[in-house]
């Protein structure tokens, strides 16, 4: 890639590097090193390590601070879903980074930039290249442009799955089902600006609480107020 294809990358990445070399080395397969001089090019391979840990942690941070409803399992779903060869090569394309891979030979004539390995890999990479030029601060920027609104649709889609799951509903009968009156829902709270709002909603019976759940909105806050006291009723 020459310098001009480097800018043009570096712009849709959104990241200038400061030593673009972190950046060839992350579009370097393996498979191109082996084919030339072994000890004047970098490739992949390390910076992919790299990257992999730093995506992990940065996802794993988003989905702990967005939601303190998200269980350790729910949060495992969600983080294998952005970090997984899958999705890491959707977002490879995405940035159209299989054309700007280096490769052998044998490993282009046979598909290696759709391979959705090598894409995948790439990214890690990138990532790890910037963590090298620019730290924490930078990869922590970079990933709040390009997976946070990823993140944000998953979380929706599964808002949607609550609501779809129907909890109120299973809670009134059950409640009924015990001779209890029908469940009453109160907003406790509304926080945030209006773009960014999370409401805090109580789901009670009888005058007492059995249930909370918070969410960007009050049809959603309900219902996982109504699906956590759904979860206590069966523990007891």
């Amino acid at each position: 890639m020459n310098q001009k294809d480097l800018k043009t990358f570096q712009k849709k990445l959104g990241y200038k590097f400061k030593k673009s070399a972190w950046l060839e080395a992350a579009l370097t397969h393996p498979s191109f090193r082996h084919e030339g001089d072994r000890d004047a090019l970098m490739d992949n391979q390390r910076l992919e390590f790299l990257g992999d840990a730093v995506i992990g942690l940065l996802t794993a941070e988003y989905l702990y601070e967005i939601n303190p409803e998200l269980a350790e399992g729910s949060m495992t779903k969600f983080r294998s879903m952005v970090t997984s060869r899958t999705g890491l090569a959707a977002v490879a394309k995405e940035w159209k980074i299989g054309p700007r891979l280096k490769l052998g030979k044998g490993e282009a004539q046979s598909g290696g930039a759709e391979r959705e390995s090598n894409l995948a890999d790439a990214v890690e990479a990138v990532i790890g290249a910037i963590f090298q030029d620019g730290g924490m601060k930078a990869c922590r920027k970079f990933f709040q442009r390009h997976f946070e609104t990823r993140l944000v649709t998953l979380l929706e889609e599964k808002d949607i799955q609550v609501i779809k799951d129907n909890p109120k509903g299973s809670l009134q009968e059950v409640l009924q089902g015990n001779g209890k009156e029908a469940p009453e829902y109160i907003i406790l709270s509304e926080e945030g600006p209006a773009h960014d709002r999370v409401y805090v909603a109580a789901v009670c019976v009888e005058g007492e609480e059995i249930g909370q759940g918070s969410a960007p909105s009050k049809r959603v806050a309900e219902a996982r107020a109504a699906a956590k006291a759904l979860e206590k009723l069966r523990q007891h």
